[in-house]
């Protein structure tokens, strides 16, 4: 049955041939989903042994970790993933299942850095009409990671990744904030290692994001509301995001020894896929790095 369905890159179809195509696609997905016990174990044998056919690896992955309650092949997923080429994709689909496996604590490194590798990459999100570019759908991946992973993973694409991969990591590295980061950063920047147009981006968001620190709120305020990041209904707490207040004492009250509390109150702003995390992350963002900059002013 694969052979029939598979064996095309769905950019080369006409109109005609892809709504032929979909009406077989959906008899494979559904013989699959009639049939999931004996499904599965094919479909691990076929990614596993598919060596050329792009598009089959990718819906192939994506039908399997619909099939499996288990997790028992989330590593074909992944392996399934990392044979995709992405030029020709769903990125969407393929941003979802990173961040389910991400959510499922599989090593999703190397799908990162797939995405933040693809040129001018516009990333739909259905659900809340929402048009995202690599570097901010990739947030929601590395903001998932270890401090520790993203770090290495971003200087790795940096180091040896294409083009676009080294923005966009040079971009979401400058992000992350660490002094790790920022010394790698800053020597390239200093040995002029970096294209124009990143250190550009970098300094701009540098500036951007380190503002006055003024607000009326206490400190202890602002640690529970840390503590209550993303959301907390019950207390009407509804983020950092678009409360000028809150984010402008938060920025003033808090200080080196609250650097820790910040990040992981940042790490808890992306539990989905959304406009409104992203938003909750720049918030934190802006607090993580005004703080940090006050600090080394000392």
């Amino acid at each position: 049955m694969k052979k029939k369905v598979y064996g095309f890159k769905p950019s080369e179809l006409t109109d005609t041939l892809k709504s032929l195509k979909n009406n077989d696609l959906d008899l494979f997905w559904k013989t699959a989903r009639n049939n999931p016990k004996e499904a599965a174990p094919c479909l691990k044998t076929l990614i596993d042994n598919e060596t050329a056919d792009s598009y089959f690896c990718f819906d192939a992955s994506s039908l399997l970790i619909r099939l499996d309650s288990t997790d028992t092949y989330l590593p074909t997923v992944i392996k399934g993933l990392k044979k995709c080429e992405l030029n020709d994709l769903q990125l969407s689909t393929y941003l979802e299942i990173c961040f389910y496996l991400n959510y499922r604590k599989q090593d999703i490194t190397e799908l990162a850095t797939k995405l933040i590798s693809v040129p001018d990459a516009k990333i739909f999100l259905s659900n809340h009409f929402l048009t995202l570019n690599a570097i901010d759908a990739s947030i929601f991946l590395f903001n998932n990671m270890s401090a520790e992973t993203a770090e290495k993973t971003l200087i790795s694409a940096i180091s040896s990744g294409n083009s676009t991969a080294k923005h966009n990591a040079a971009v979401l590295l400058n992000l992350m904030a660490t002094d790790n980061g920022d010394q790698f950063l800053n020597s390239l920047i200093e040995r002029k290692q970096l294209e124009d147009f990143t250190i550009q981006f970098i300094m701009k968001d540098r500036k951007t994001f380190i503002i006055k620190p003024k607000g009326s709120k206490s400190r202890s305020e602002i640690l529970e509301s840390l503590n209550d990041v993303p959301y907390n209904f019950e207390k009407e707490f509804f983020g950092f995001a678009g409360n000028k207040e809150l984010t402008g004492s938060a920025c003033k009250m808090l200080d080196k020894q609250d650097l820790d509390k910040i990040r992981i109150a940042r790490q808890k702003t992306t539990p989905g896929l959304s406009d409104e995390a992203l938003h909750e992350y720049f918030a934190l963002t802006t607090i993580l790095m005004t703080v940090r900059d006050k600090k080394e002013s000392k």
